[in-house]
């Protein structure tokens, strides 16, 4: 079996950033890029940290492509409690009905005491981040967030933005902010999203066991006893995802470390009614951070997909868009269809557009902006299925294979693809 082995760890820059020396088989060399090494940074020395604890954010990205590629990781030491906790994950994903021969090897297994009574969650100021902390906010969690993860590293504008927005929000001016930058999705190259019968690795397979095990070392430093991560999806809906009640609160190491799956009973419209309730019930309002759009020259580019959907939560709830981080006026209803007529669609995107019809069902009252008649009119094209109609045309549109053979001609031949696009 073709291996994966780690050489060394190294604490540098006065003990804040985590480097990793490996080396791999030349048969495996193309799942990863060369002069980018996999590493990870944080904001305080966690050079305390033991080395078979150190290892968790290395290998909480490295097994996935190792267990779906079918070769060998080998490491010195690991803590005993990850190692059992990572078989158990292998196995979730084996029930997806694909066969996983990858492994991890362990010179040495270590007993760990990282047990504390401090309290974490992953942080993005979405609609499912702002919901979770809701329902633990007296709690008092410390918020952890990741530059490598939504926002690429590089883009130094968007994420001083976002941390200016974390770090000001004064609905969370009583919680420790931390901040974690990671190559977790610049260190492998387009082949491991090969190794899906369809692309979609960070959200479909690296995602959730990649962010959680990113937390391992301030865990130690700040005795994190429970982190949480909220929820994408819900129960009501079967989609391949790599972050699941069943794979996340598996995860565990340091004899003690508990992880939370949050929010998974809720549908996505039902914390958007949580953030709304919770906003009247304390007269507060807050931006919800839902874009990472390239449009984005504000909060949020509001003319997203992903941005309408939230929006039309809100003015659902009765709840001017406009106070939580959007701009929109009445002409948002034509928008909506002109921009979900591009491009594919997903199971996911049509159900999250189905919860919003339901709704729309159940309301008598919305927002207005302006024009009763007419924008009742529009919310009515809603209920009655009208986006529905149209995102159930895109997901049996026989040619949605094509984003798969565009994929692989991107990644393989960036040189041409920029060429063409110069001479368009």
């Amino acid at each position: 079996m073709e291996k994966l082995i780690l050489r060394n760890i190294s604490f540098v820059e006065d003990g804040k950033k985590i480097v990793y020396d490996y080396s791999v088989d030349s048969q495996i060399q193309k799942f990863f890029v060369e002069d980018q090494p996999f590493y990870i940074k944080y904001q305080v020395d966690i050079s305390s940290t033991p080395g078979s604890i150190a290892v968790i954010p290395f290998l909480s990205n490295m097994l996935p492509i190792a267990w779906f590629a079918g070769f060998e990781i080998e490491v010195d030491e690991i803590d005993e409690d990850f190692y059992h906790a990572q078989e158990e994950v292998k196995k979730e994903f084996e029930k997806r009905g694909q066969s996983l021969n990858g492994k991890l090897t362990a010179k040495k297994m270590v007993k760990n005491n990282v047990k504390g009574d401090q309290t974490a969650m992953l942080f993005s100021g979405g609609v499912d981040a702002y919901a979770t902390y809701i329902r633990i906010h007296d709690k008092k969690p410390d918020l952890v967030t990741l530059l490598g993860a939504d926002i690429q590293i590089e883009d130094k504008e968007q994420w001083n933005d976002f941390a200016n927005f974390i770090e000001t929000e004064e609905l969370l001016k009583e919680n420790q902010k931390e901040f974690i930058e990671s190559n977790l999705r610049d260190f492998y190259t387009y082949q491991v999203e090969l190794l899906l019968s369809d692309i979609g690795w960070w959200g479909k397979v690296q995602h959730g066991l990649a962010l959680i095990g990113a937390l391992a070392p301030i865990s130690y430093v700040y005795s994190y006893g429970a982190i949480y991560i909220a929820s994408s999806y819900t129960d009501h809906i079967d989609i391949d995802w790599g972050s699941t009640p069943t794979m996340d609160e598996k995860i565990t190491w340091g004899s003690g470390v508990k992880v939370f799956h949050d929010g998974y009973e809720l549908k996505r419209q039902d914390k958007v009614d949580l953030i709304a309730d919770f906003s009247a019930k304390t007269d507060t309002k807050f931006k919800l951070r839902v874009c990472y759009s390239e449009k984005r020259t504000e909060f949020n580019c509001s003319v997203c997909e992903k941005c309408f959907r939230t929006i039309l939560g809100l003015i659902l709830n009765g709840k001017n868009p406009n106070d939580y981080g959007f701009n929109v006026d009445e002409k948002i209803y034509d928008k909506f269809y002109k921009v979900l007529n591009i491009g594919g669609a997903s199971k996911g995107v049509r159900y999250f557009w189905w919860e919003l019809m339901e709704k729309a069902k159940h309301v008598d009252e919305f927002y207005v902006f302006n024009n009763k008649e007419a924008e009742t009119k529009q919310i009515n094209d809603i209920r009655q299925g009208k986006i529905d109609s149209l995102l159930e045309q895109k997901i049996n549109n026989p040619n949605k294979g094509i984003h798969r053979i565009k994929f692989i001609i991107r990644n393989k031949f960036p040189g041409l693809v920029r060429l063409y696009s110069k001479l368009k």
